[in-house]
């Protein structure tokens, strides 16, 4: 036989032979290299114990869907380039990657695909050059031998209706647009495009978890539900690492700084008989060790979940030292809790119990400001017959003292009850040192009797009060000031009055996250530890009886899920009629944070103490951790240590640096 007839009988063979029996997972061992461009350490890949599963479950004939709900730089990426190349190369169709917006699908080509096709030899051989004018292959759309790949925006219907699609590859989910155009739920407008291959269709979809009832919290509901259990080096008991962060990782609170405290931080067996302490070494030689377990029956969706606390590239330290960073604040920790936990971030909106805040009152009198108040705020709700006010003390930590709460009545239509205010606007009120403290920052609710507002507001300082306006969404707590124009006598002002537009969402999630903080016990107190960050304090007196704290009680966050987009939408809803006390404070609160309350650094408090000539306190931790560390506690390994401990893979199988 000729040389030329031998070669086309190979090439026959080629075309109608079947791919070689391959997961995902061996084809990117066999023939995937990672690239600088994405890799900390580019070459040969080498996959993880825990993405193995993941990965073979794009390949495996009886899954069509695989849901990724991990943390970042865990799963969701590799999943969808190893699977775009495993099927490129093995069992060519026309593939579909869906980005959030057209940057992202953009950026993902260009960082991710490009690179992965160039340093990927079988890759570089099958898909059409991007040079040149006549080229076929673009930024958004590549060809290769079998099908084509193409990465575009979900909030577009045209670049989601216009071909049929074998594979379906949505990548950060939640970040997608409710409706594509006018025409519905971008996901739903892809799948119809796998009709054509209903029975050999493949979806991934990919997301760091966001809120509850979101699209990936939604997907992995529906699928199997599997998490990575790992044994424990000293007893062998398997556990899932998952919602533990809050209660098996521990570190020692009393150590001086952040970075001590994170240095100490060990993750301890569920096993109550074991509780042992793991560093960094036996805790990824537990992953290495690991399963995936479901916790429902198989049903061809194949669901994936997995933290931080997982990854080879991360030291215990590091991900502690993330969170004592971000936990004072709700939109930080909110961060934290999608993207390193892989756990929806759930709203504290619940109200807290009105008898355990009617029970936890104070001996100080109202009137007065308590140790520790260094500057105060007042909030003030409108009504058509009275006017209701709040002061509010505020000092290290956001720590919040109620000072006083005045109900003004009378027709706000009048001047009457707006002189009151004015007096109170006006008023000092004594601290334990006998030093004087003004109110600094006043704000007035302009949602109701709008025009007497503004022409009240229109006489004060401007610098002291402010009319304002609330609203569920802000880019800011507080907005910049924004003028409105107002008539007076029947002329038109130029220069009308400034409004300020506050989330009241965020300070209302914000306050009752605080007023569930529970108080240190006194001995506690003794051995000197503080109020939590953030700690509500409540005198005694007769404006601060039940009704005061029903009020303060008086609104829940509760979910709708709409049915024509599927997502799921959070408001705030009142349990009861009146809710007067619980506005003022945010009013209050809001004033606070204006005032540069929550960016506000020891100097600046040690500044209002010397104005004030009170005594600087005793030095003391700022924060207090709930997390006791036993006493064997050591310093964290560093890295180079962990290595030369002989457990793992190495540099050279990319364990620590990809």
């Amino acid at each position: 036989m000729s040389q030329i007839a031998k070669s086309l009988e190979l090439l026959c063979r080629s075309c109608v032979s079947p791919p070689p029996d391959l997961t995902v997972s061996q084809w990117a061992d066999q023939y995937r290299y990672l690239s600088s461009e994405s890799a900390a350490e580019h070459g040969k890949w080498s996959t993880l114990p825990f993405q193995r599963e993941p990965l073979d479950s794009v390949s495996d004939p009886c899954v069509y869907r695989t849901v990724i709900r991990a943390a970042t730089q865990m799963l969701k990426t590799v999943t969808i380039e190893n699977g775009i190349g495993y099927f490129a190369h093995q069992d060519p169709g026309p593939i579909l990657v869906l980005q959030p917006r057209d940057a992202d699908a953009k950026a993902f080509s260009k960082e991710r695909i490009a690179p992965m096709i160039r340093d990927t030899p079988v890759l570089k051989n099958i898909f059409a050059e991007s040079k040149g004018r006549t080229s076929n292959s673009t930024i958004e759309e590549k060809l290769f031998r079998g099908g084509m790949l193409a990465i575009t925006s979900a909030g577009s219907p045209g670049n989601l209706a216009r071909r049929a699609i074998r594979f379906l590859f949505a990548d950060e989910v939640d970040k997608y647009p409710p409706t594509a155009g006018s025409e519905g739920n971008p996901i739903s407008l892809a799948r119809k495009r796998l009709a054509t291959f209903r029975h050999r269709k493949k979806e991934i979809l990919t997301c760091s978890p966001t809120l509850p009832g979101s699209e990936i919290d939604r997907a992995y509901e529906a699928s199997d539900k599997r998490e990575y259990y790992v044994p424990c080096p000293a007893c062998g008991h398997m556990q899932s690492m998952m919602l533990k962060f809050y209660t098996q990782v521990r570190w020692d609170s009393k150590l001086s700084s952040r970075e001590e405290q994170a240095r100490s931080a060990r993750y301890h067996c569920e096993n109550p008989d074991c509780s042992a302490a793991w560093d960094d070494a036996a805790r990824w030689k537990a992953v290495e060790l690991g399963e995936w377990r479901a916790s429902r029956p198989f049903n061809g969706i194949a669901g994936f979940w997995i933290s931080e606390l997982y990854s080879p590239w991360k030291q215990l330290s590091e991900i502690v030292l993330d969170y004592l960073s971000k936990k004072d604040s709700a939109e930080d920790l909110k961060t934290f809790v999608n993207t390193s936990m892989a756990e929806n971030w759930i709203e504290k909106g619940e109200a807290p119990e009105w008898e355990m805040l009617l029970s936890r009152r104070e001996d100080y009198q109202p009137g007065t400001v308590p140790r520790g108040g260094l500057f105060l705020t007042s909030g003030v709700d409108v009504h058509p017959d009275r006017l209701e006010a709040e002061v509010v003390a505020w000092g290290r930590g956001r720590e919040s003292w109620s000072v006083d709460y005045q109900i003004f009545e009378g027709k706000t239509s009048e001047p009457e009850v707006w002189k009151k205010l004015e007096a109170l606007r006006s008023q000092t009120y004594r601290t334990e040192s006998g030093a004087e403290i003004p109110i600094s920052r006043m704000f007035v609710d302009s949602g109701d009797q709008t025009q007497d507002v503004y022409n009240w507001v229109r006489t004060q300082p401007s610098s002291q009060v402010q009319a304002i306006k609330g609203s569920d969404k802000g880019i800011l707590p507080v907005g910049q000031p924004t003028p409105v124009e107002v008539t007076v006598g029947g002329r038109k002002i130029k220069a009308g009055v400034k409004i300020k537009i506050i989330n009241v969402s965020f300070f209302k999630s914000d306050l009752y996250a605080n007023l569930k903080s529970r108080r240190p016990t006194e001995e506690e107190l003794e051995q000197g530890y503080t109020f939590p960050p953030g700690y509500c304090h409540f005198p005694t007196g007769k404006n601060y009886g039940d009704e005061h704290f029903k009020q303060l009680c008086a609104e829940q966050l509760v979910s709708h899920r709409n049915r024509r987009s599927g997502r799921t939408k959070q408001e705030w809803q009142q349990t009861r009629p009146r809710n007067e006390a619980l506005d003022c404070r945010i009013y209050a609160r809001a004033a606070a944070w204006d005032k540069g309350l929550d960016r506000m650094q020891e100097r600046h408090f040690r500044s209002m103490e010397d104005q004030l000539k009170i005594a600087h306190p005793a030095a003391a931790q700022s924060e207090q951790q709930s997390q006791a560390q036993p006493e064997n506690a050591q310093p964290g390994l560093r890295m180079d240590e962990i290595r030369n401990q002989g457990y793992f893979r190495g540099r050279n199988k990319n364990w620590f640096n990809r």
